[in-house]
């Protein structure tokens, strides 16, 4: 009898331990966003290329680039030599700045995606910790950058940093 007890409490036990058990949720979709983090835009961004976008940093590209697959922008800001540009697509904010030679050097992506889906899929950041509202990565000569705006949504900062070789 008391066998059969310890039996049925194992089971409750393990049920209500499958019932309980966090899935991370998945907000990181093609439906939602401009850049779905996976492989391939993984490897992508460690060569400065932002897959599914006409923005990348392995090479010199103008507005005129982006503008061939993007349209005109919606905003444009002039900092003196700096202007920053504004996109809209599929309600997230894309920002593209350009340096006063007219190459464009920074992209901001804003991106629906959780925390624990970046570590997941990024591991741990080669710069800051686990749990702060920055995550950066480092890899060849390109910096990754999770910057947290809310619960499921960051944004996505690539530029261009050369290491001392």
């Amino acid at each position: 009898m008391r066998k059969r007890r310890m039996l049925g409490c194992l089971i409750l036990l393990i049920s209500l331990m499958t019932a309980c058990a966090k899935e991370i949720p998945n907000t990181n979709t093609a439906k939602d966003n401009v850049i779905v983090l996976n492989k391939e835009t993984i490897k992508g961004l460690e060569n400065g290329i932002l897959v599914g976008t006409p923005l990348r940093l392995d090479k010199k590209i103008y507005l005129a680039d982006v503008e061939k697959v993007w349209g005109k922008y919606e905003e444009m800001h002039d900092h003196e030599d700096i202007h920053t540009y504004i996109y809209t697509i599929k309600n997230r904010r894309i920002v593209i700045d350009e340096e006063e030679l007219k190459t464009l050097y920074i992209f901001q992506v804003e991106i629906g995606i959780t925390r624990e889906e970046i570590l997941q899929k990024r591991g741990s950041p080669t710069e800051g910790k686990k749990t702060g509202k920055t995550l950066v990565y480092q890899k060849k000569d390109y910096r990754i950058t999770f910057r947290n705006i809310d619960n499921k949504t960051w944004n996505l900062i690539l530029y261009y940093v050369p290491q001392n070789h």
